[in-house]
């Protein structure tokens, strides 16, 4: 009954809602006019006659006016359709068609603008109404998605271009369409000849994926221009990130001439042939056969000269602890400028720790400018800063906050991950391993709760926190005799004595907290005996039971408390 008296006898905010609600349904239903007719919902193969439909089109039918004079009116509200020309021109006659979700009649034009075409001689009388037919050519493959994929999961999101490749990485939801997707995206994206799907994880050894070809030809041998070099590499053996591009060209920048640049995953070139360009010294390694000769073809193709460019065909850790290590010494005395890029995000912090100790203390010169690291690596989670300083600092052993300069977000990749560049000051004490001048703070610098270390294949971890535990394997890496080991052993050490102390502190601080208790209590119980019952009913009385129950509840905390100190009074 209210809903009918509303409805015969609106209210002023009753009938705003009725207004803005009608506005809402027309917008839709014009936004709907110029989208693929729902029919096409969940097709799994091609029928580009299902994508017709008619729709009604207000155009402005001229005679002998200059567009020159109009166009600047009307621009805005054109028609913008693919395969589209929204001006037609038909001898002295000119018909432009107007975006029906903007124009449906004169008054829709602002006052100004129809002021402004009536001085030109336009008026309503020049509005007329045209049946316009929408086929498969006129939709953006954007547009086609949305009409074709389901609606209660995640659609088609993207996918990179490179050279005449268009590669996607399709979910598991979205794999009965892929038929449709490979046939509209081969029509749509301009210069496209090959479709390709990755049906696995980038995981072996070489960084490359199985691909199925979904439409076009089966050719993967394509060319790619970035940062004015060019790179000729087969797509199916090598890997290349089109996304990177930008990354590329923010390392290339920070480089001058003479400056000494070592790409220890190199790849096909991206980073190394453009340093190599601008006159830097390059020393690129890649341990992909494939990617090793693509390196050097091109390196030839854009004309590096060989003054300038060295390349390498080894394990990263070999070309570390063999290459770098062999011509740093060089470059450090001759006060040179010298980045390493590690661009390997699934496993390159793993190697940071071929640094550490890469030289006795007397073998390296003194310098003043210290080389700098460019390390990637992928952060799982929302605080990805935080996430990959500590990737780093575990990967080192130690804390090394105080050496990182940098961390930088790349890329977005998914949902709650993220592509990190964290660039890192690779000073003295890391190149001769002189770790106990670093700071340790690992119970509070790692930001974490439990931190997990690999020494040659023993694990351990330590826990921060509630239920601290010892691990055996704890004292393993403590007792480690080799002067490696011995070095990452004495940051555990020091660190559980650090809570032995830190837990101590605790205990002693409770045990007089206990102490001054008890004297209160005392002081409160004596009085209390030799006073009368008559001033017993002016003053509050003792609950002897219950401060005794409150000691004895303190008493066991400090138990408690003395269980998980228990865990670090033995001298490790």
């Amino acid at each position: 009954m209210h809903f009918v008296l509303s409805i015969l006898f609106p209210t002023s905010s009753t009938l705003s809602r009725l207004i803005c609600s009608t506005r809402t349904v027309f917008y839709l239903k014009m936004e709907s006019a110029l989208k693929p007719p729902e029919i096409v919902r969940g097709i799994t193969e091609l029928d580009k006659k299902l994508f017709e439909k008619k729709i009604k089109v207000t155009c402005l039918n001229l005679t002998g006016i200059k567009m020159s004079a109009i166009l600047p009116l009307v621009k805005k509200y054109l028609l913008k359709l693919d395969n589209l020309k929204p001006i037609q021109h038909n001898n002295e006659d000119i018909t432009i068609w107007l975006n029906p979700q903007r124009i449906k009649e004169w008054s829709n034009f602002p006052a100004e603008v129809q002021n402004a075409l009536q001085d030109l001689s336009v008026n309503k009388s020049n509005l007329i109404t045209k049946e316009y037919l929408l086929k498969y050519e006129n939709f953006t493959a954007e547009d086609m998605f949305r009409a074709v994929l389901p609606t209660d999961t995640e659609g088609m999101s993207s996918f990179t271009k490179v050279g005449h490749i268009v590669h996607v990485n399709l979910r598991e939801h979205l794999l009965p369409y892929k038929n449709v997707i490979g046939e509209i995206l081969f029509d749509k994206v301009p210069g496209c000849r090959s479709v390709v799907n990755k049906i696995n994880m980038i995981d072996n050894t070489y960084r490359n994926f199985t691909m199925e070809l979904l439409k076009g030809d089966n050719d993967m041998l394509t060319t790619v221009k970035e940062n004015n070099c060019l790179f000729k590499f087969d797509f199916s053996t090598v890997y290349w990130n089109s996304r990177l591009c930008t990354e590329h060209e923010r390392i290339v920048k920070k480089l001058k001439p003479d400056d000494v640049f070592f790409d220890v995953f190199a790849g096909v070139g991206p980073f190394s042939i453009p340093s190599a360009k601008k006159k830097s010294y390059v020393y690129a390694n890649d341990l992909n056969p494939e990617s090793f000769n693509w390196l050097n073809y091109n390196a030839k193709a854009n004309k590096i000269d060989d003054k300038y460019f060295k390349s390498f065909n080894k394990d990263g850790r070999d070309f570390i602890k063999q290459d770098i290590k062999k011509r740093l010494p060089a470059c450090l005395q001759n006060n040179q400028n010298v980045y390493i890029t590690m661009n390997l995000p699934a496993m390159a912090v793993e190697f940071l720790d071929s640094f550490l100790g890469l030289y006795e203390d007397n073998s390296l010169p003194e310098f003043a400018i210290p080389p700098t690291i460019f390390v990637y690596c992928f952060a799982k989670g929302e605080d990805y800063i935080s996430i990959a300083r500590n990737l780093v600092t575990a990967s080192f052993g130690f804390d090394a906050t105080d050496k990182i300069t940098d961390i930088f977000r790349v890329r977005t990749v998914s949902s709650q991950k993220e592509m990190m560049r964290v660039t890192i000051r690779l000073d003295r004490d890391i190149l001769v391993g002189n770790v106990s001048s670093c700071k340790r703070k690992l119970e509070s610098g790692l930001e974490s709760k439990n931190k997990k270390y690999h020494v040659e294949g023993e694990s351990f971890i330590i826990k921060m926190g509630k239920n601290k535990k010892k691990s055996n394997n704890v004292f393993k890496v403590v007792g480690a005799k080799s002067l490696k080991l011995k070095a990452k052993a004495k940051a555990v050490k020091t660190n559980l004595k650090n809570l032995n102390i830190k837990n101590k502190n605790k205990v002693t601080e409770i045990d007089k907290a206990l102490v001054q208790l008890e004297d209160k209590v005392r002081q409160t119980i004596v009085p209390e005996k030799k006073s009368t019952v008559k001033n017993a009913s002016k003053l509050p009385t003792v609950n002897n039971e219950k401060i005794l129950g409150n000691t004895e509840k303190i008493q066991r905390n400090n138990g408690t408390l003395g269980q998980h100190a228990s865990i670090n009074k033995t001298d490790v």
